[in-house]
């Protein structure tokens, strides 16, 4: 599998369920969210919008994808009503023989995040690394309906935090 088949397999509409931990006896939060996930062309308005300030050309994009995410109240937590957010996550060609190549993902008001991007035997890692924080976000399918995602994350100031989703597949793409 390749970058680009790999995005094209996480297309639809998701149920995700997140379990996150954090460090130092911090009780452990549980959610539930919609994943609308769609890809982008390159000449989509979005995808241009994000290449012009890093300076790349859509030309070069191998996968954009356009994430819409409705967080859902807590089963064991606080009601919180939590707002929507939408992502744009693009990838350039990638080199080392199609493994590893660059991203670059914003979200609403956000600063442009850019990492690397590695898939490896059909594992897709998303690195993040500044001065800031330290990211890893890896994602993989049980089978086309049930993907799995872990992240890490650690920033400067020491705040350390670990995640495990499991995500359904409720609703696939049309078929052209």
């Amino acid at each position: 599998m390749d970058i680009v088949n790999f995005f094209e397999k996480v297309e639809g509409t998701w149920f995700s369920q997140r379990t996150t931990h954090f460090p130092l006896g911090q009780p452990s939060q549980t959610g539930q969210t919609t994943l609308h996930i769609t890809r982008l062309m390159p000449d989509d308005a979005r995808v241009i919008a994000l290449c012009q300030p890093s300076a790349i050309a859509p030309t070069d994009v191998v996968f954009a994808i356009h994430i819409q995410q409705e967080p859902q109240a807590s089963v064991y937590g606080p009601k919180k009503t939590q707002p929507q957010r939408q992502t744009v996550l693009l990838g350039t060609k990638a080199t080392n023989a199609g493994i590893t190549g660059q991203f670059f993902s914003q979200t609403e008001q956000e600063p442009i995040s850019t990492g690397q991007y590695t898939l490896e035997d059909e594992v897709l890692t998303l690195t993040i690394q500044t001065d800031e924080l330290q990211s890893e976000e890896r994602l993989w399918f049980m089978n086309p309906n049930l993907r799995m995602r872990t992240s890490v994350l650690e920033r400067a100031d020491g705040l350390q935090m670990a995640s495990f989703c499991s995500e359904v597949r409720r609703l696939a793409p049309a078929k052209p």
